[in-house]
């Protein structure tokens, strides 16, 4: 149940994008190491209350459970803050296509602005918890992306919890927020274009000094505008993909309606190609 602005308990409204179940459905035990019974592949909403018991927000998200969960369980966690508008059923619309043969779980967070503590980094602690009790997740392999409005999320989420992400990618940002010193570094992954630069310059610089990288990185023209940057002697790798030309969209090697104007098309490099590389090489150590 959630509570509307006059204080009344109404249900939460189930969103209309199309989806399996509220709850997910189990029929296969719990591997070792796991609480949860595994779900069958689909996709489920769930809702995660922030605030407290009497003026509680529901903050929405989608996971996304692929075919190959029951081999790969415990799995990987793939936190996906919702950009643009902050609404996580557009998000799943334009992801859609990409995210049921992953090796991993999917889990699509509305960010919408407007609530406080929505954002806060114990909130998505507090929903990566919820998710580990219903999924059988793999905790040394929970990453966190974000771009846009969501970009110093996921920032602020790696700076101050770095114990429980392994990864993050921020990219297409901002605002940087991190201003915190880190137990341990992180490993960073980004991407930017023309009108994006300047944020994801500073961000980047923000990281180099945290990881302890050399500040010249290596870089590699891979074509079409494409400039991969990759800092060495780091405690913690930090890859930097700079796109001249590139709008405020991600790079995929083909977008796929019915939201391919979220895309810029490049052969040289796909987002979530290199995403899902880049976390596959970096558990916790």
């Amino acid at each position: 149940e959630a509570q509307d602005q006059s204080g009344t308990t109404t249900p939460p409204e189930s969103s209309t994008t199309s989806a399996t179940t509220l709850l997910p459905t189990t029929t296969v035990a719990a591997p070792v190491g796991c609480d949860a019974p595994l779900a069958e592949p689909g996709e489920y909403e769930g809702l995660n209350p922030v605030g407290d018991v009497e003026q509680a927000y529901w903050q929405a998200y989608w996971v996304v459970v692929p075919e190959t969960y029951a081999d790969v369980a415990p799995a990987p966690l793939y936190l996906h803050l919702a950009s643009g508008d902050g609404g996580h059923n557009n998000f799943l619309a334009a992801w859609r296509p990409m995210l049921h043969d992953l090796d991993g779980l999917m889990a699509i967070v509305n960010t919408a602005p407007g609530v406080e503590g929505k954002r806060d980094p114990e909130t998505t602690v507090a929903l990566i918890d919820q998710i580990s009790a219903e999924y059988c997740v793999d905790s040394s392999r929970v990453h966190v992306m974000g771009t846009g409005i969501s970009f110093g999320m996921a920032d602020r989420l790696a700076c101050e919890e770095p114990e429980r992400i392994a990864s993050f990618v921020a990219a297409l940002g901002e605002e940087v927020w991190s201003d915190c010193t880190p137990d341990r570094p992180v490993p960073l992954l980004t991407f930017t274009g023309d009108g994006d630069r300047p944020s994801v310059s500073a961000l980047v610089d923000t990281w180099v000094s945290i990881n302890g990288c050399d500040p010249d990185p290596r870089v590699e023209d891979i074509g079409s505008g494409v400039f991969r940057k990759t800092f060495r002697n780091c405690e913690a790798d930090i890859v930097y993909y700079d796109i001249e030309g590139l709008g405020h969209a991600w790079p995929v090697h083909k977008a796929i309606p019915p939201q391919a104007w979220y895309f810029d098309e490049y052969a040289e490099v796909d987002y979530l190609e290199e995403v899902f590389r880049f976390f596959a090489d970096h558990p916790l150590p």
